[in-house]
């Protein structure tokens, strides 16, 4: 498929002026209906979203060992704790955005094939 024929395609009938389709642009709907489910590919999934969100969890508690064990005597204590205060503090909320990002992911998904079953009842899909 050219996309450039499928850009001019969706950008003449955007408004529904030119209800008459050329050729060229018919066979640039069927194949990009044909490619259709090749776009989900592009989509980040939930899960590796949340595989790297146990990595940073992880680094964080790492952190939080090793920098308290690490500086004893060489930094103010009462720093460092309210450093590492700060830093599980931004992984509540990095993992509290992960869940509301994985059940927008969910519908997002959920839409994503809703559209491919009715293009599917018309088009190849």
């Amino acid at each position: 498929m050219k996309s450039n024929t499928l850009k001019k395609f969706l950008k003449e009938n955007a408004t529904g002026d030119n209800l008459r389709y050329t050729k060229s642009e018919k066979r640039a709907f069927l194949e990009a209906c044909r490619q259709y489910g090749n776009y989900k590919e592009s989509f980040v999934k939930s899960e590796e979203i949340r595989q790297k969100v146990e990595e940073i969890g992880w680094l964080v508690d790492t952190a939080e060992n090793m920098t308290l064990q690490e500086t004893e005597n060489w930094f103010d204590g009462v720093t460092v704790q309210r450093h590492m205060k700060q830093l599980k503090e931004a992984y509540k909320i990095l993992q509290k955005t992960a869940g509301e990002l994985r059940q927008s992911q969910q519908r997002f998904e959920s839409a994503y094939d809703d559209i491919g079953t009715v293009l599917g009842k018309y088009y190849e899909v």
